[in-house]
């Protein structure tokens, strides 16, 4: 089995799109569209790979179904059906299919899976004669693919429809004459960046489906870089050594990047070499009579008079093909990959950090897609070292044709702004802090001492106990191994569509059957019971991540019950079944009350998790360099004492008008030498941690504001407006604050919640932070200045 653990926010994806799923399997229409947007890097084949195993493998799911996988060309097809192969370690529990088996394969059975490159279905090219016209290998009129799919649908058999890369092109005249014929009664739409998203209405009338997995999301698990910085024409044109002809300053700078990045690993002690990737142009060949050489050329020589040995260069055209071989590790030898086009979408490399991009000369088009290459993170986990977190891209594309097809990659924009710290400006150090989520909310292995000490004391189990003592004492309370079948109207035959109402549910659509419930029908119910029963929880402190702890329940029930009375486990996944199936059960409660004391000693394991996994860095205030993509704009008038040159404000975000606020007071004020406005995520800005109760886990804050006075002091503060300064989550930040003020020891630095009350701006810097709308607990901010 694949050794690859799922992230909360792929695994949270998987159980929306079950859901949606199965909630537009019920409905009566066909060829319903589902979409699956998510970002470039976020692993979309490794969460359609786990999503099929589990619909496959659905206690409440068991139609008569098989799958059509649709990739736009032969690498993606192969890279998709590997990676499920990869995934799944090899298992039969999915037949993975393609072109190569249909000679021997006349119809598609239940839960195969059959990948193709769709465009080989043009009947325009010879394999698409081949495979849409009849042949000696066909029986009727139809060609291969054709008779693959009709004799599947006269079996019965629901054919579900998965398009991979569904913003290329699939809104053709041959992409619907295929949908027509296979007539799916899902399509399952998988991309990045989908054409149109479905509306209310569609979503409520269940004519259409739509799970979004966030960049923030895939960012906060450190699967992708927080940054894309990018060097484009007009900032190449600011370099002194103008001279240099701009092909080898790319060049250069890609150089000079991937030593640099090199080094940087190497000080941490990490086996990575990064990997530059460089892209020719499309057009390099038809130029070749109008230039003195190609850029393949260019590069390779460049390379060659750099030093680099041949065998650290890979090659990877249509034709030739070098160095190849492993690539994708961490430690491969190969420094730097040229390529075109086959490296350009769905390759995974996460060591790649470096990008060059020749602009092409007939056609100028910047290649989103290609950058996707260059997001991933090579240990899928952030660094202290703040350039190790970012993507690099060095390319003689136009600021305009870089910002104008961005948009195709979504929200993984380039910074193409850059501000910088004024001159004059010494900056001072602030201690900041870095994290990796040590905490997704889940039970963990200690769960089973908690459960099996509440278990024995619910049931009255005493050590030293025979295991007849111990099942006569079950059977006072209702657990009887001597009555262990299971009622004919518990049995899980039906597709249960509520899973709220899991029980009620069970006993309405139950199949009666005059027979034992099967072991398969036991085992879903089981595991489906424990599921539902950490899922509904109501009481915040009895809350746990189903989809991550449902196991470890289940574990601590088997545990706990073969210990106690050394049954075998066929007998004691009934008892504990037909238990967990009643209304008053007895397991149930010593679930809850189990979860409940469990709450206190699960956070300090997660405390001291986050101490592992988190550590500071002393960070420059303000920063020498910010960058910002389109989302920001430049500011010019009334930030004079801003500490960057020049200021970029978001363009759009709750909150801004009060900021805009706070800006012109503090532009009327004399005695600030400077004000410096922070970020609210990534390593570049100054956080410190606090722990939020409602998330059970710590989480970094970001204060808004960092001015330095002319008096010496220091303001560390927050700006609020209205119910935001009374939240609970601005209490934890603002006492987070204060604590990791006193703990520096420099009665210079002052912090706090900056609110405006009246047109009077007013600070709450006190250790415990209450909030009332008159400002009582609040001072006056001008007592600083």
């Amino acid at each position: 089995m694949s050794k690859i653990i799922l992230k909360p926010f792929q695994e949270n994806a998987i159980a929306e799109l079950r859901n949606q799923f199965l909630t537009l399997w019920k409905s009566n229409n066909r060829k319903t569209e589902l979409i699956l947007k998510s970002p470039t890097g976020s692993g979309k084949t490794i969460m359609m790979a786990q999503f099929l195993r589990d619909l496959t493998g659905d206690p409440q799911f068991d139609a008569d179904k098989c799958f059509l996988w649709f990739s736009f060309n032969e690498p993606s097809y192969l890279q998709s059906k590997n990676k499920l192969l990869n995934y799944y370690g090899g298992a039969g529990e999915l037949n993975l299919l393609d072109l190569i088996d249909l000679a021997n394969k006349k119809k598609l059975e239940k839960n195969n899976i059959f990948f193709i490159n769709w465009q080989k279905l043009k009947s325009s090219t010879k394999e698409g004669r081949k495979l849409r016209n009849p042949t000696e290998y066909t029986e009727g009129d139809d060609g291969q693919f054709d008779e693959l799919i009709k004799k599947t649908q006269k079996d019965g058999r629901e054919i579900i429809l998965i398009v991979d890369e569904a913003h290329r092109d699939t809104d053709t005249n041959l992409a619907d004459e295929l949908i027509n014929l296979i007539d799916p009664k899902i399509i399952l739409k998988v991309t990045a960046t989908p054409k149109a998203i479905p509306n209310a209405l569609e979503i409520q009338m269940k004519t259409k489906g739509f799970v979004n997995v966030t960049r923030e999301d895939v960012v906060e698990a450190e699967l992708i870089k927080e940054k894309i910085i990018t060097q484009t024409k007009e900032d190449l044109e600011n370099v002194k050594k103008k001279e240099i002809d701009q092909d080898i300053l790319l060049l250069d700078l890609a150089y000079n990047k991937r030593e640099e990045l090199l080094k940087k690993y190497k000080d941490f002690e990490l086996d990575i070499n990064p990997l530059a990737l460089i892209q020719l142009p499309n057009d390099d060949i038809s130029t070749k009579e109008t230039l003195d050489q190609t850029k393949m050329e260019l590069v390779k020589n460049y390379l060659r008079e750099k030093g680099v040995p041949g065998h650290k260069v890979a090659i990877w055209l249509a034709g030739p093909k070098e160095n190849l071989e492993d690539i994708e590790e961490n430690d491969s030898e190969v420094d730097f990959l040229i390529f075109k086009q086959a490296a350009a979408t769905g390759w995974d490399c996460p060591r790649a950090s470096i990008l060059v991009m020749f602009r092409e000369i007939r056609n100028p088009v910047f290649h989103t897609q290609t950058v996707g290459r260059v997001l991933r993170m090579p240990e899928a986990r952030f660094y202290s070292e703040q350039e190790l977190n970012k993507a690099y891209l060095y390319t003689n594309y136009e600021r305009n044709q870089v910002r104008e097809n961005w948009g195709k990659l979504g929200t993984n924009k380039p910074f193409i702004y850059t501000s910088k710290r004024k001159k004059g400006i010494t900056p001072i150090k602030l201690e900041s802090t870095y994290m990796s989520r040590p905490n997704y909310n889940d039970l963990g292995d200690s769960f089973q001492n908690i459960f099996e000490k509440i278990a024995n004391k619910h049931f009255e189990i005493e050590k030293g106990d025979s295991p007849a003592v111990v099942k006569k004492k079950l059977e006072q309370k209702g657990l009887s191994f001597d009555s262990l079948n299971i009622d004919n109207n518990m049995i899980v035959d039906a597709e249960i569509e509520n899973f709220d109402n899991f029980i009620q549910e069970l006993v309405d659509h139950g199949t009666d059957l005059n027979r034992e419930t099967s072991k398969n029908d036991l085992i879903r119910t089981y595991n489906m019971r424990c599921f539902d029963i950490l899922a509904k929880q109501e009481d915040e402190k009895r809350r746990f991540a189903p989809a991550r702890s449902w196991g470890k329940l289940k574990t601590a029930l088997n545990v706990w019950i073969k210990k106690a009375s050394k049954e075998d486990r066929d007998n004691y996944y009934k008892l504990i079944v037909k238990d967990l199936l009643k209304l008053d059960s007895e397991l149930v409660k010593i679930i809850s009350d189990a979860l409940l004391k469990y709450r206190p000693i699960r956070e300090e394991e997660v405390h001291q998790k986050a101490s592992r996994s988190k550590g500071t860095t002393l960070l420059d205030i303000p920063n020498e360099i910010l960058e910002y993509n389109e989302d920001y704009e430049e500011i010019k008038k009334g930030v004079n004492r801003c500490s960057m040159k020049p200021f970029y404000l978001q363009k759009e975000y709750l909150g801004k008008i009060n900021e805009t606020r706070f800006i012109k007071y503090l532009e009327g004020k004399d005695n600030v030498e400077w004000w410096h406005k922070n970020g609210d995520e990534g390593s570049d800005y100054f956080a410190i941690p606090y722990y939020d109760h409602n998330k059970h886990r710590e989480r970094l804050f970001y204060p808004d504001w960092i001015i330095k006075l002319k008096n010496g002091i220091t303001l560390i503060v927050d700006t609020k407006k209205g119910k935001t300064a009374s939240e609970n989550e601005t209490k934890w930040k603002a006492e987070a604050l204060q604590e990791w003020i006193k703990k520096q020891k420099n009665k210079t630095l002052i912090g706090g919640i900056v609110v405006e009350f009246s047109n009077i701006w007013k600070i709450n810097s006190k250790d415990t932070y209450n909030y009332e709308d008159s400002g009582k607990e609040f001072e006056f901010l001008d007592k600083f200045f």
